[in-house]
């Protein structure tokens, strides 16, 4: 028994990285203080955030987080693997920094772990208002011409949970970023992390666990909150997110995948329909002028596009095609 509460309670590493805002960090680190028991070593990579961000961060929280620095953006990978390598345990949660850690989730995680021998566990990931984002994932794949076509799928997608739920704890085919549990050594000495892949790292550390025969398992007990964005209303964030969602530079990543494994990720090419919705979170004025001024008449300058679209008779579907093509959606494989 000594043995098995050792094992559980055993100290891990907490690695936050961000996901595509620099602004949601202070939150994300104030709900995993003030949530999180047992033993942890907590630690926050930033690459190209702000000098006020960083003397702030270091400001609030003193020694009770490790912050690690770096001048120039870094994607999801590159700042995992700068935490994992620094990391000084055994075990470590990779966590993006717009995730709000519940009351009782980093227990579950460790618990998982060790009674099922799991190299990776997720939590059960909800959104806004208690509606699911996913619980576990399956990797679907269909084939054409003797070329394999890959979905994401994400259980229960958009389902309602209130308090509790019938979920069981089950093997997953990956894992989504937003939280992960993983064990350090192997995550590196497999590149689990693959630092050319700008999105759709899920799936690629997914197939490179299954390929070494390490379980993954999804964990229902331990619940966290992300904090999807519906807009960027930090000035301190434009850079950043507009680099993040490059669509061209994503694509190189794909095709970086797809070379890797033999699979096409773009579902089927309907994928970068949902980049370009996400990249329409920012306006086109930030895009040119990324300032704080920017942000502030963007609402307004895009009203009077609109007008004056409606003047001359522009078609919105040729606005449309105009920012999808500044954007980069072009580049990408069109649906026949």
């Amino acid at each position: 028994m000594s043995h098995d509460v050792k094992q559980v309670s055993e100290r891990c590493s907490i690695i936050v990285v961000p996901r595509d805002r620099f602004s949601t960090t202070a939150s994300c680190i104030d709900h995993i203080l003030q949530n999180t028991q047992g033993p942890y070593d907590l630690m926050v990579v930033l690459g190209g955030a702000p000098l006020h961000t960083q003397e702030s961060l270091r400001a609030r929280y003193g020694l009770r987080a490790e912050f690690i620095f770096v001048p120039q953006f870094l994607n999801p990978a590159q700042g995992r693997n700068i935490g994992l390598r620094a990391a000084k345990t055994r075990l470590a949660v990779l966590i993006d920094n717009d995730v709000h850690v519940r009351p009782g989730w980093f227990e579950p995680l460790l618990e998982c772990r060790h009674e099922t021998g799991a190299t990776m566990v997720v939590p059960l990931m909800l959104e806004l208002d208690n509606w699911i984002h996913t619980a576990g994932n399956d990797l679907y794949i269909t084939y054409e011409n003797n070329r394999a076509y890959a979905y994401k799928t994400l259980r229960h997608h958009h389902k309602k949970y209130c308090e509790g739920s019938n979920l069981k704890r089950e093997p997953t085919d990956y894992g989504e970023l937003h939280c992960q549990l993983v064990e350090v050594e192997p995550a590196l000495r497999l590149a689990v992390y693959d630092e050319q892949i700008q999105e759709v790292g899920e799936c690629d550390s997914g197939l490179i666990w299954k390929k070494a025969g390490l379980p993954m398992w999804f964990e229902p007990k331990s619940v966290v909150d992300y904090a999807q964005p519906t807009g960027i209303t930090d000035s301190d964030d434009l850079r950043f997110f507009i680099w993040r969602w490059d669509m061209r530079l994503i694509l190189k990543g794909y095709l970086h995948f797809q070379k890797k494994w033999n699979i096409d990720m773009t579902e089927y090419h309907t994928f970068q329909e949902w980049l370009l919705r996400w990249n329409r979170k920012l306006g086109f004025l930030p895009r040119v002028f990324p300032s704080k001024w920017a942000l502030l008449v963007d609402l307004r300058i895009k009203k009077l596009f609109e007008l004056i679209a409606k003047v001359i008779q522009l078609p919105q579907s040729l606005w449309n095609r105009l920012v999808a093509w500044r954007l980069g959606f072009y580049d990408w494989p069109q649906k026949n």
